[in-house]
């Protein structure tokens, strides 16, 4: 049988996957309540509120938090643009002496989407100027590498600038980790709970 993981990728657009725009799920198990749980992750974030300040948000902690009915999102705090950088989301899941946090990291939704759109166009119109090659349309010919360069240039280019994007936010996925960890004493889970719960 195929794991959450494995079935979570699979429903992911090809491209995201190969570029990285969505990790791989975290689950981690704690003892504590998830009552005290919400309350702790609450108050170790700052709420992601845009003001006037070198890192676009109110607040000095390390890590914002945006916070939903069905589950949160995380953020490494950072003072430079970086449209790419990983965010966590997850969700408590109430189990057996304690609590499990599941989530994983991913791109914001709406560059994914851009990701998806970009490259999903320039393979469209890579496959019709092969096709009007193929066919031996008048004037094509003759424009053949223009019509073939430009694309893959447009390509490689997305591909650069999302994988720079990744470098800057090398570090980031490590710093949330550590802190979910560290806010939760919480371990790394070995296997999914089995015991059903209630989910936040």
């Amino acid at each position: 049988m195929a794991s959450s993981d494995e079935k979570t990728g699979a429903r992911r657009p090809l491209i995201v996957r190969w570029l990285g725009a969505a990790g791989p799920a975290v689950t981690l198990r704690t003892e504590i309540p998830i009552e005290e749980c919400r309350a702790r992750l609450a108050a170790g974030v700052d709420v992601e509120r845009l003001a006037f300040s070198w890192s676009g948000h109110a607040g000095s902690k390390p890590i914002l938090g945006k916070f939903s009915e069905t589950g949160f999102r995380l953020q490494k705090r950072r003072y430079y643009r970086n449209e790419f950088a990983p965010f966590f989301y997850g969700r408590f899941v109430s189990a057996y002496r304690g609590t499990v946090i599941e989530g994983e990291f991913r791109m914001h939704p709406f560059v994914r989407a851009f990701i998806v759109i970009w490259f999903s166009f320039l393979v469209f119109y890579l496959v019709v100027a092969l096709i009007q090659l193929a066919m031996g349309r008048p004037g094509v010919q003759e424009d053949r590498v223009p019509l073939l360069l430009v694309p893959l240039c447009m390509m490689a280019f997305g591909v650069a600038l999302v994988m720079f994007g990744r470098w800057l936010g090398r570090g980031e996925e490590r710093a949330i980790a550590a802190f979910l960890k560290s806010t939760f004493e919480a371990n790394e889970a070995a296997t999914e709970a089995n015991t059903p719960g209630h989910q936040s």
